[in-house]
């Protein structure tokens, strides 16, 4: 399968999603975090696509996707629709997932669903506070609150200083205004109904244990060596997904695929060929 580089959207259901298709091999759809959008990926994109056919897509309500202003039309199984909506649109038999931060719970959904149509799964800094629910809903509610209040003011900067984004941005101003340009390029609206609907709705890992226990297919556990709100989870997961590997990409915080993208990438390289 080669497709040329391009960027464009594809209607599903009942949403325009942005997506972009690089390289020529077996495909790979990449899934990005919170406030992030396709454009994180732009390391991956770059080492991966010389063997594989490489999808990024923007989630709804982030990127160039849309983000309407109906907080109905956000949830987890919103999200999930939409990934499973793009491996049937673009006509992808089999498909490798990364699911980085947010993007993990679509990600390990649809391998818990389709595990036929999944080669490989990937869960890289996935599950943030998954045993500290109250922590993650407390933190939704005040992002909200700052959006309306103030947009970008307060929200922006209180962003950076978070566990999610601080190990990144705190590198330097260079690092600080790509992280800051990533999570301004997402529509407010679609930010404030992600926090409300997802973030601050989702479900503690410790509740999905028939979910783990139904992935099928090969998983890789990923975690930055110093991303601790997601350390707890990476453990769970990589002991009750069978045959789930736990791999700590060393110097990284939460950020990984940013932070250290040629360990990253290498590793993600080495599971798709078999290592």
């Amino acid at each position: 399968m080669g497709l040329a580089d391009s960027s464009r959207r594809i209607r599903i259901a009942d949403i325009e999603l942005a997506y972009r298709i690089t390289g020529r091999g077996k495909p790979v759809i990449l899934v990005h975090g919170l406030a992030c959008g396709q454009r994180m990926w732009f390391h991956q994109r770059r080492k991966l696509s010389d063997r594989h056919t490489v999808i990024t897509y923007d989630q709804r309500g982030h990127g160039h996707s849309d983000a309407p202003d109906d907080a109905s039309r956000y949830s987890a199984g919103h999200l999930t629709r939409d990934l499973a909506g793009m491996v049937d649109a673009l006509n992808l038999d089999k498909v490798a997932i990364v699911g980085f931060s947010m993007g993990g719970g679509p990600a390990l959904a649809l391998a818990a669903a389709r595990p036929d149509r999944i080669t490989h799964l990937v869960l890289a800094d996935v599950g943030s506070g998954a045993d500290d629910a109250w922590r993650i809903q407390w933190l939704a509610r005040r992002w909200v609150d700052f959006a309306q209040r103030t947009g970008w003011d307060e929200l922006l900067p209180d962003m950076l200083r978070s566990e999610f984004f601080k190990s990144y941005a705190n590198r330097g101003a260079r690092y600080r205004r790509h992280m800051g340009g990533l999570i301004r390029s997402t529509p407010l609206a679609g930010l404030r109904h992600t926090l409300s609907q997802v973030l601050g709705q989702r479900k503690s890992l410790f509740r999905m244990h028939s979910t783990l226990q139904a992935v099928k297919v090969p998983t890789l556990v990923m975690l930055g060596q110093h991303d601790y709100i997601c350390r707890n989870a990476a453990r769970l997961l990589s002991e009750n997904i069978p045959g789930a590997v736990l791999h700590r990409i060393e110097g990284a915080g939460h950020m990984s695929p940013l932070e250290r993208p040629d360990q990253f990438n290498d590793r993600l390289a080495m599971f798709f060929s078999g290592g």
